[in-house]
């Protein structure tokens, strides 16, 4: 079953509504390997910006689009800004289409002038921001060889001064990890010189790539946001939106779960409520053996076999 290389979805988003995602790496292209990934580990650990894509595939495959959009979001199964002329592809996006556009990154290249640059008329930066301390963010982001926090952090205070879009930084929270009174306190004096529009957090809710990644409660996070005292901080929590879905086809869920492992619950309401349909279609995929089910937290998850799901019985892998 062949799958579109680079334009996935619309995935119904927590924080974005109808987003069409835009892949332009293979997966799993990263210059972190944080524990917590939904996608997978990461098998091209690198700090080098290439071309990946050919940016008119792109607009050529967003044209074929027929599905209601409410962002265009750059993202995927790697780090965007390893992918060089993100200017490129941008204004190509903005000339052909009237949709905001998204960028979630994971902030390690913001330290980078030119790359900031090319990021200028993008709407809304979404930057990650999981630790301040050096020995945290080793632990919990797996960094390539090279990479120091305090320059993420500079690169961040930078982008503020110089973007005049939105910049909504999340903080991904592992029970254990990066929880601790001590690290939160940090972060909220990091946080306040960065000034983002908003600080989202967040916590471990799809299988993650690593299982020493816990999840805190909806508790534990209300007790950091009383903790950091920023204004404009939510907690995310996964979407109660009932907009109507979009059509279900076998190409379209096999997209959407390449991407991101998703319970039944979550497909059904990104693909309009059809729960007959939604569930004859991954009974059939399953006897395909293009996707495979399987537990986490006692929650059943989707996820296509190619490539093949991290195991979660073995640790330290």
């Amino acid at each position: 079953m062949e799958i579109k290389n680079i334009v996935f979805g619309p995935v119904l988003s927590r924080r974005l509504g109808y987003s069409l995602g835009i892949d332009l790496l293979p997966s799993k292209t990263c210059n972190l390997d944080c524990v917590y990934c939904e996608v997978c580990k990461t098998n091209k650990h690198t700090n080098d910006r290439i071309d990946y894509t050919d940016f008119d595939q792109v607009i050529n495959e967003i044209k074929n689009v027929n599905h209601e959009i409410d962002y265009l979001t750059i993202t995927g199964s790697g780090e965007p800004t390893l992918h060089k002329h993100l200017d490129v592809l941008v204004k190509k996006l903005k000339k052909n289409f009237e949709y905001p556009i998204v960028l979630i990154t994971n902030s390690v290249l913001l330290s980078d002038e030119l790359l900031r640059k090319e990021l200028s008329e993008i709407d809304v930066i979404m930057p990650s921001l999981d630790a301040v301390s050096p020995d945290v963010f080793e632990k919990i982001n797996k960094p390539v060889e090279g990479i120091l926090i305090s320059d993420i952090i500079q690169g961040l205070i930078d982008l503020r001064t110089e973007f005049l879009g939105s910049i909504w930084l999340e903080i991904l929270f592992c029970k254990g990890l990066n929880d601790s009174r001590d690290e939160v306190a940090k972060m909220r004096d990091v946080i306040k010189k960065i000034n983002p529009d908003k600080v989202q957090l967040n916590t471990v809710v799809r299988p993650p790539a690593y299982t020493d990644s816990g999840a805190l409660s909806y508790r534990d996070l209300q007790q950091i946001a009383e903790e950091l005292d920023i204004e404009n901080t939510e907690i995310l929590l996964p979407s109660k939106n009932k907009k109507s879905g979009v059509n279900l086809s076998k190409e379209d869920l096999l997209n959407y779960l390449k991407r991101r492992p998703a319970n039944f619950e979550e497909i059904n309401q990104c693909f309009g409520e059809k729960t007959a349909d939604v569930r004859s279609m991954l009974l059939k995929l399953q006897e395909s053996q293009d996707i495979c089910k399987y537990n986490h937290n006692n929650e059943v998850f989707y996820k296509v076999t190619h490539p093949p799901i991290p195991s979660l019985e073995k640790e330290g892998e």
